[in-house]
């Protein structure tokens, strides 16, 4: 038998859909924070890709390389947390949509 009142129980629903809004809130903000993140690797990729083709015959070509490899790893692993994020923000939304229902 239940015999916590109905008021704590009603606080308790409460505190849960706040806590679950910070958190979804927090998504929201590391989203935004992984995509700009990722705009500006692409950004560098891109740059370093257009002094490659102007410049190779004088760059070390091994250093060039890995430095590109490097950041072509750091692209993926930003468009993996970037996922994540994404991921967990969906099961979140949908938890929000059936509490409210």
């Amino acid at each position: 038998m239940d015999t916590q009142p109905k008021i704590l129980k009603s606080m308790e629903h409460t505190n849960s859909s706040e806590n679950t809004a910070k958190e979804y809130e927090s998504l929201v903000q590391q989203e935004d924070e992984h995509i700009e993140r990722l705009k500006t690797c692409t950004k560098l990729i891109w740059d370093a890709l257009a002094i490659i083709s102007q410049k190779a015959s004088v760059l070390h070509m091994e250093t060039v390389k890995e430095a590109a490899d490097h950041l072509h790893i750091m692209e993926l692993d930003l468009r993996r947390e970037l996922f994540k994020v994404r991921l967990k923000k969906s099961i979140l939304a949908n938890k929000m949509k059936q509490t409210q229902a």
